[in-house]
């Protein structure tokens, strides 16, 4: 099998963004003409475009509460339908488990003529470096899973693309159980979105780059203060890249006793977010 596959990736810290990147390489040794395409620098038309020429569909974005993220979501609604069944290829990055954090959406791309031909989660490092007490912060600083740690599924991914051998994770009745998160999750979701994030004024030097950074303009300047709206995409980039430590999560700042002296930065040391967006 062979063809071009277009990665359309939503990343909102760095994983998903290594992760596409891996995997185009490892297609791309494989025979296929793969581009990871970052949703947030293409037009609609430019999405499109790739559709249309696609022979596999690639997909992929990171877990939050077992659920896309919403900036991807919408990105999906908006998805051009195929003009023949077209195989669809989806992966999700994890902190450690989401169920069928990969599969779930399958019959929205089963609906637009892109059948789930391959879904597969990746651990990743985790990007939550939030202070939200002393049982979430040992789980959390506790998980290590590292970038070269998903080199091998990504080339088994790459392998099974090529040879057309399906791989799905996600069928199983425990897989599933993805539901137990993502019920209360989105039950809960305009609290997330609204609820959590402000800023230290005696921190901030307004420099607006948590402004800049945000994928879906949730976040303003006011008085020379970032506000932050009621549409959060939970993404992170904010809390863990603002130069300053002045984002606070729940009204805290970011606990470096627990979590080291920065937030988490990228999976790789170069990682900068505004590689990822149309404005840079």
């Amino acid at each position: 099998m062979e063809g071009y596959l277009p990665i359309f990736y939503f990343s909102g810290t760095g994983n998903t963004w290594w992760v596409a990147a891996r995997l185009a390489e490892a297609l791309a040794e494989r025979g296929f003409d793969a581009e990871p395409l970052s949703i947030e620098q293409l037009t609609p038309a430019q999405a499109a475009e790739a559709v249309a020429r696609a022979d596999v569909l690639g997909v992929g974005y990171p877990i939050y509460g077992s659920d896309a993220p919403l900036v991807m979501q919408a990105f999906l609604d908006h998805l051009p339908e195929a003009h023949h069944p077209t195989p669809a290829l989806v992966f999700a990055t994890q902190a450690i488990w989401s169920g069928d954090g990969a599969y779930f959406m399958r019959r929205l791309f089963e609906s637009k003529g892109y059948p789930i031909r391959w879904a597969v989660t990746f651990n990743m490092p985790c990007n939550v470096c939030l202070d939200m007490g002393f049982l979430f912060n040992l789980f959390f600083s506790n998980l290590k899973a590292k970038p070269e740690d998903a080199l091998k599924r990504v080339s088994q991914l790459a392998g099974r693309v090529a040879q057309d051998k399906p791989w799905i994770k996600g069928r199983s009745t425990l897989l599933s159980m993805g539901w137990m998160q993502r019920i209360p999750f989105r039950r809960t979701l305009s609290y997330w979105q609204s609820g959590i994030l402000s800023v230290d004024p005696e921190l901030c030097n307004a420099c607006g780059r948590c402004q800049r950074l945000c994928p879906v303009e949730n976040i303003t300047m006011v008085e020379g203060l970032p506000h932050f709206g009621a549409q959060c995409n939970l993404c992170l980039r904010c809390f863990n890249f603002c130069p300053q430590l002045a984002v606070l999560a729940f009204g805290k700042p970011f606990n470096q006793k627990w979590f080291g002296e920065e937030p988490f930065q990228g999976p790789v040391p170069d990682f900068r977010p505004e590689q990822l967006m149309d404005r840079y």
